[in-house]
């Protein structure tokens, strides 16, 4: 695996504009921790956002204070590995046919481990 992929990860983490966190892991304020897999804002200049978190979708409306999960955030980065591996564990025993829902956990896990592993 090539190390630009890591400089370039680490240049969108450091990011102020909410949208340019799109599909990296985030900590979104009165929401939690997900990946961010929208955010933009209207023609009225009006921000609308959308989360996945281990719980589920979560979307609204307004400027989206969100920050990059960090291993730094130890408490947020533990509660969101163990519920990603915790869904793992529950679609794999009792939903094995689930398994478009368990590749996308499977892949949002992985991606948090990459994020995690490439900062400082």
């Amino acid at each position: 695996m090539s190390a630009e992929p890591v400089r370039d990860l680490q240049a969108a983490m450091a990011t102020a504009d909410p949208a340019e966190l799109t599909g990296r892991w985030v900590y979104l304020r009165d929401t939690g921790a997900g990946v961010l897999t929208g955010a933009g804002r209207s023609r009225e200049g009006r921000w609308h956002w959308s989360l996945r978190t281990p719980e589920g979708e979560a979307a609204g409306a307004g400027y989206p204070h969100a920050a990059p999960l960090s291993r730094h955030a130890l408490p947020r980065t533990r509660r969101a590995r163990h519920h990603l591996r915790g869904l793992c564990a529950d679609l794999a025993e009792y939903a094995p046919e689930a398994t478009a829902e368990r590749g996308l956990a499977e892949h949002d896990l992985d991606l948090l481990e990459l994020e995690l592993a490439a900062q400082p």
